[in-house]
């Protein structure tokens, strides 16, 4: 089977931090601290990946509220500035801390810390996708210009494409990016159901569950403006052995356009600064 190439591969999901499953082995596993930038240079090299947005992972403890939202957007946002390889940085904020302080922290990201985008996990932050604090705060995110990176995991009730269709219905204007939408073979059904509704949702491949070829059959629909190539990584520990999805798509039979859209195209229409600093990483070493 043939393996084709794209010019790029940016991947629009990777979270820094930890993630905990619950799992029992989770309780006594150790391991060796690394350098964490250069942890995650070795993953995106590992797979030939040209670079990625970065965000934290929302499992993160919050015993002072506010204070500790703050120190996970600097946290994101001196990361990304410590690599020209992370082309985007999404910061959160919490529903459950009230509309005000949101506010306010938003406009700390975007005039502070340049911030790209919002990203929730719902599931872990203590409400629902369709929570009337949610639909307020993508109001504020998008008077912002920030794009939305909600989850919408399969295995949540608290994160039901449902409630997509509700938070898209219902902000016409917002860029709502589902992650993690691919990752159950009933919910690919109400991926395509959402997307044939909605035009402003977007979607990234994290976690796709593979039988008969769903992210073929989505471009063959819908085209690949509204694809994103994502894999819902984690760089140390790494989270997979082979970015799957990545392997799925480029053993496709899909035009090379599809895969060039996929793969960097739609994620510089996100984040049109990206474009430049693709560009960038591209150059002579002694000119950038």
């Amino acid at each position: 089977m043939s393996r084709r190439t794209v010019r790029y591969v940016v991947d629009t999901h990777h979270h820094v931090g930890a993630l905990s499953i619950g799992a029992a082995e989770e309780r006594t596993a150790t391991r060796e601290a690394r350098e964490p930038v250069e942890a995650h240079h070795k993953m995106l090299d590992r797979f030939g990946m040209t670079a990625c947005a970065v965000m934290p992972g929302l499992q993160y403890e919050r015993p002072h509220g506010i204070v500790n939202t703050r120190e996970i957007n600097d946290g994101i946002a001196a990361y990304r500035d410590r690599s020209p390889r992370f082309l985007a940085a999404l910061g959160t904020v919490e529903p459950l801390h009230g509309i005000a302080l949101c506010r306010e922290e938003l406009d700390r990201m975007t005039a502070e810390l340049g911030l790209d985008g919002v990203v929730w996990h719902t599931r872990y932050q203590g409400v629902a996708v369709s929570d009337r604090r949610m639909h307020a705060l993508v109001d504020e995110a998008t008077a912002r210009g920030l794009p939305c990176y909600v989850h919408m995991f399969a295995e949540s009730n608290l994160e039901a494409p449902w409630m997509f269709a509700d938070l898209a219905r219902n902000h016409p204007d917002a860029t709502i990016v589902a992650l993690d939408g691919f990752s159950g073979s009933t919910q690919i059904q109400y991926v395509m159901d959402l997307a044939d509704r909605f035009g402003n949702v977007l979607f990234d491949t994290a976690i796709c569950f593979p039988l008969l070829r769903p992210l073929d059959a989505f471009v063959a629909r819908f085209g690949s403006e509204r694809l994103l190539f994502g894999t819902d990584s984690y760089a140390d520990p790494v989270s997979y052995n082979v970015p799957a999805v990545m392997e799925e798509l480029l053993a496709s039979d899909m035009d090379a356009e599809h895969l060039e859209n996929i793969f960097w195209r739609t994620f510089c229409r996100v984040f049109p600064a990206a474009g430049k600093a693709l560009d960038a990483l591209d150059a002579p070493e002694e000119i950038r």
